[in-house]
């Protein structure tokens, strides 16, 4: 399942697309992933009786069965883990609609080369329209140490497109927590954190989130009811009054130009509004 011949020593990506196969957006999705310039195994996870058809038509993939419909994205997310085997040293997923960004390529083989290379990377991400045309970039704090106090107020701070995952890490968190049925990522990436795996931010873009109608994303008070309890499950130790209005003001000025571009292509919109919208 690799897109190019490579050396053994070099690390191979395992790539996860979780999918019904009815996607207008997945072949896209795949040319990305198989374009890129390292080793990679990509596995798509699909319902039972698309298994065979979707193995005939992308047989650069290896397509495996999800947990079925309750098992939702997330289910099928470890259906994959489960049947990936052993030949591989990172993982990021991408979503059938969603696309990688385009310095994923170049900061993963960047990353890599490190000598003692931090085991979760994440970076910018690109909002996009059905057409792919740009909307804005995710707001995000590069500096982790900010992340639980915005958590406990409400604030997401980053996002899972284009997250990279070393094969340690991801073994020790065991998969994601089916009872969340937007925000396993956020717990998946949350866990980590709090277990104390070390973090590192790219200012580059990794991932494009697409932006269309009908999206599970769009269930706003979904998203804030499993962000409050999963941050209550990880960081129960509340930040002071004065830490987390730091970091508020913090994170507000470093992504004022994302506000502002926002605002010219969006109008007057929170990104919560842009998702509900």
């Amino acid at each position: 399942m690799r897109n190019r011949a490579r050396m053994s020593r070099e690390p191979t990506l395992l790539v996860v697309t979780p999918t019904l196969g009815t996607s207008p957006y997945l072949e896209e999705t795949i040319r990305g992933v198989q374009a890129l310039p390292f080793s990679v195994k990509h596995l798509l996870a699909v319902p039972q009786p698309m298994v065979v058809t979707l193995q005939e038509k992308y047989p650069g993939c290896l397509v495996v069965p999800d947990a079925g419909k309750a098992g939702g994205i997330y289910g099928a997310l470890n259906k994959a883990l489960e049947n990936a085997g052993d030949d591989w040293d990172w993982f990021t997923y991408i979503n059938d609609d969603d696309l990688l960004g385009e310095d994923f390529a170049s900061v993963f083989l960047k990353h890599i080369r490190q000598p003692d290379p931090a085991p979760v990377v994440y970076g910018n991400v690109r909002l996009i329209d059905d057409k792919g045309a740009r909307l804005g970039t995710i707001t995000t704090e590069n500096n982790p140490a900010y992340i639980p106090a915005l958590l406990q107020q409400g604030t997401s701070p980053l996002n899972q497109q284009g997250m990279l995952f070393q094969r340690e890490c991801v073994r020790k968190l065991g998969g994601f927590d089916l009872q969340y049925k937007l925000c396993a990522d956020l717990d998946f990436w949350a866990r980590a954190l709090a277990g104390g795996f070390a973090f590192r931010f790219y200012p580059a873009e990794l991932g494009r989130f697409r932006i269309r109608e009908g999206q599970l994303s769009g269930n706003i008070l979904l998203t804030r009811e499993e962000l409050t309890r999963i941050t209550a499950a990880h960081f129960p130790q509340t930040v002071s009054p004065l830490g987390k209005k730091w970091a508020k003001v913090r994170y507000r000025w470093i992504n004022l130009p994302r506000y502002l571009e926002r605002f010219r292509r969006s109008g007057v919109k929170t990104s919560e509004e842009i998702l509900e919208s």
